[in-house]
C-alpha cells in the first residue's frame, strides 16, 4: 500500500539561504533520495513550499502555505530557516514578511505561529532558527530569537512532538536531511524520536564535542599544538572551540565525507551552540576558557595512573601465579 503522504512546508525568516544551499549539497540520503521515495518507509515527502527552490512564485506560491494554515494540507511538517525578529521593536514598519493579505504585508512571526499550530513536527534548521545565531548576536536590534525562544521550550506540535534543533552555520546538509527523515519515520510509528540533549539537539549527532570527534586530538593529548595556521596538531592555541562545542562533522566530513573544520586546517568557532556568535564562542580567534584545557590534563593523568597501575597489577598477579 502506498504510504501517506506527508507534506513539508519550508519557511525562511531572518536568514541568508546558507542552510538551505547547504541541504542541497546533501548526498546520504539527498534532496532527491528524499523526494523519490528512495528510502521506502519515507516515500510519499512532497516540498509544497520553499521560496528558493520552488517553481510557483506569486500568490500561486503562497497557496500551499495558505492551505497549511487552514489544516487543508495534512500531515505536513514545518522546516524553519533563519531566526525569527521580535516585530514589536519594529515600530510602524516590519522586519519580515511572506505575502501579504488585502495590501497587509503577513510577518514570518505571524505565519511561523499559525503554521506551528497545525504542523505535526518542527525542525529547526541551522543555528539562526535554532538559537537565533549571527541575527540574535550583540547588540541584537531585531530582537531576533530562536524557535525554543518563539514557541517555548515545553511546546509540542499536534503530534506531540518537541522542536527539533538542527543547528549549524550553515546546517551540515546530511545532519538535515537525516533529521527530516527520521521525523517522517517518526510520525509513520517505524522509529522512535531521536534522543534529544538539552537545546533539543539530537544526541546521536550532537552528543560529542568537537574535540572529541577530531583527528587532532589525539595530538594534543601527545602535547603538540599548533602555534600558526598551517601546521598540523590541535589548534587550541589558535581559537580552536572545539573542546566546548558540539558536533560530529570533523569526523563524518561535510560533503561525500570530505571537510570538517578542524580535519582541513581550521578552527571550530562553535556555530553549533546557542551563544553562537557571541561569547564564549566570539571573538572567533579568541581561545576557549581554560577551564577545560586543565580538567581535560588532570583527567588524562589520572587515566595514565590507572594504565600504568593496572600494568604494574597484572605484572604481579602473575609472578605470584
Amino acid at each position: 500500500m502506498e504510504p501517506e503522504k506527508i507534506h513539508v512546508i519550508w519557511i525562511s525568516g531572518q536568514a541568508c539561504t546558507g542552510c538551505t544551499v547547504s541541504f542541497l549539497n546533501a548526498t546520504h540520503p539527498s534532496l532527491v533520495d528524499i523526494l523519490t521515495g528512495f528510502i521506502p518507509q519515507a516515500a510519499g515527502i512532497t516540498l509544497d513550499y520553499h521560496q528558493t527552490i520552488m517553481l510557483p512564485w506569486g500568490e500561486e506560491a503562497l497557496k500551499a502555505v495558505e492551505a497549511a494554515e487552514k489544516g487543508e494540507l495534512e500531515p505536513f511538517v514545518l522546516v524553519v530557516e533563519g531566526a525569527v525578529p521580535d516585530e514589536d521593536k519594529a515600530g510602524e514598519g516590519y522586519w519580515c514578511a511572506i505575502g501579504e493579505e488585502e495590501g497587509r504585508p503577513i510577518t514570518f512571526s505571524e505565519r511561523l505561529k499559525k503554521l506551528a499550530d497545525k504542523a505535526v513536527a518542527v525542525v529547526a534548521a541551522g543555528t539562526c532558527s535554532s538559537f537565533g545565531g549571527i541575527p540574535h548576536g550583540k547588540p541584537n536590534p531585531t530582537g531576533a530569537m530562536g524557535m525554543m525562544d518563539f514557541l517555548g521550550r515545553d511546546w509540542r506540535s499536534k503530534a506531540g512532538i518537541p522542536i527539533i534543533n538542527v543547528p549549524g552555520c550553515p546546517v551540515h546538509g546530511e545532519h538535515l536531511a537525516e533529521v527530516l527523515a527520521h521525523a517522517v519515520l517518526a510520525v509513520r510509528g517505524y522509529l522512535p524520536l531521536p534522543e534529544l540533549d538539552e537545546w533539543h539537539r539530537p544526541k546521536y549527532i550532537f552528543g560529542q564535542t568537537v574535540h572529541d570527534n577530531c583527528p587532532r586530538a589525539g595530538l594534543y593529548s601527545d602535547g603538540k599544538t599548533s602555534h600558526a595556521f598551517g601546521e598540523p596538531y590541535c589548534m587550541g592555541l589558535l581559537g580552536c572551540k572545539g573542546p566546548i562545542s558540539h558536533c560530529d562533522a570533523p569526523k563524518r566530513g561535510f560533503i561525500e565525507g570530505v571537510g570538517g573544520c578542524t580535519a582541513i586546517g581550521g578552527i571550530c568557532i562553535g556555530c553549533t551552540e546557542p551563544e553562537f556568535p557571541d561569547e564564549p564562542y566570539g571573538p572567533f580567534l579568541k581561545k576557549a576558557p581554560a577551564t577545560f584545557f586543565i580538567a581535560e590534563k588532570i583527567r588524562g593523568i589520572i587515566a595514565g595512573l590507572d594504565a600504568v597501575w593496572h600494568r604494574f597489577e597484572e605484572k604481579l598477579v602473575g609472578r605470584k601465579l
